[in-house]
């Protein structure tokens, strides 16, 4: 089975209390930003903050992903 490379990037508000998982952040995370593949298996996740999600979102719409 070949590597499976994600092809949309979910963005979903956090309801549970969490910290942003980006290195060296302290914020509180109010994003989940969750990889899936080409079947919408979800492969990743992470809780991140405001600023880290946009980030994420911006990183990803350059490589041609669909962001959600």
């Amino acid at each position: 089975m070949p590597d499976e490379q994600p092809v949309e990037i979910e963005l979903r508000r956090c309801l549970y209390p969490a910290l942003c998982s980006a290195r060296s952040c302290r914020a509180k995370a109010t994003t989940i930003a969750r990889s899936v593949d080409a079947g919408g298996r979800p492969m990743k996740q992470y809780e991140l903050c405001y600023i880290h999600a946009n980030q994420v979102a911006e990183r990803e719409r350059a490589k041609g992903r669909k962001v959600n």
